[in-house]
């Protein structure tokens, strides 16, 4: 008994195994994040990403400059 499966489906097969083995690997974004900014990858001083720990750091002190008296300048 000799079972051996045509070379298109070999093909499909391996389409398939490349495809679901991309599928855990990083998105696009987040491949972009990681990458210097001269590669093209997020120039400096862009926020961080919402729902991180660090993203509500910032809101909170966004919220306490916006909070801040603007009229601090002497006459």
């Amino acid at each position: 008994m000799n079972c051996r499966l045509p070379k298109p489906k070999w093909a499909l097969l391996l389409l398939a195994g490349i495809s679901l083995s991309s599928c855990a690997a990083q998105t696009v974004g987040e491949r972009l994040a990681d990458m210097p900014q001269w590669m093209g990858g997020e120039p400096a001083g862009v926020p961080p990403r919402r729902g991180t720990p660090e993203y509500d750091a910032w809101m909170a002190a966004r919220a306490e400059e916006a909070a801040r008296p603007k009229t601090d300048q002497p006459n």
